[in-house]
C-alpha cells in the first residue's frame, strides 16, 4: 500500500526535475545583448565565418565566371550582411570592423588631402588658369 502512495510523489519530483533542467539549459544558451558582449554565441561565430568563406571562395567566383553582374552584386551584399552579423555577435570581429572603419576614414582624409594638393599645384603651375 505504501507503493501506491509514493507513486504520485515520484512523478511530481520527476516533473519538477525536468522543468528545472529545462530552465537551466535555456538560460545557458540565452541569446541576449549581454551574451553578444561576452561572446556566448556557441558556434555562431565559426558558422558565420564558414558561410562568408563559402560565398567568397565558391559562389562569388562562379558569378564572376558566368558574367552575371546581378548575381555578383547580390553575393557581395550577402557577404557584407554576414560580415556585419558576425561583427555584431563576436567581439573579436567587432574590433576588426572598428579598425577597418578607422582605416577607411584615414584613407578618405588622405585622398581629400591629395586632391586639395593637386588642385593647388595645378593653380600654381598654370598661373591661376588651371581652374578655368
Amino acid at each position: 500500500m505504501t507503493d501506491l502512495s509514493l507513486k504520485p510523489l515520484r512523478i511530481t519530483l520527476a516533473l519538477v526535475g525536468l522543468v528545472l533542467g529545462l530552465m537551466v539549459a535555456t538560460s545557458a544558451s540565452a541569446s541576449s545583448p549581454e551574451a553578444g558582449e561576452r561572446g556566448n554565441y556557441r558556434g555562431q561565430c565559426k558558422r558565420l565565418t564558414t558561410q562568408i568563406e563559402h560565398y567568397e571562395l565558391t559562389i562569388l567566383p562562379m558569378a564572376i565566371e558566368r558574367g552575371n553582374r546581378a548575381w555578383e552584386e547580390a553575393t557581395n551584399a550577402q557577404v557584407e550582411r554576414l560580415w556585419h552579423r558576425r561583427a555584431d555577435l563576436c567581439p573579436a570581429y567587432g574590433a576588426e570592423r572598428t579598425m577597418m572603419r578607422r582605416t577607411a576614414d584615414q584613407i578618405r582624409k588622405f585622398n581629400a588631402l591629395v586632391a586639395a594638393a593637386g588642385r593647388a599645384a595645378v593653380t600654381y603651375f598654370t598661373g591661376g588658369l588651371g581652374g578655368l
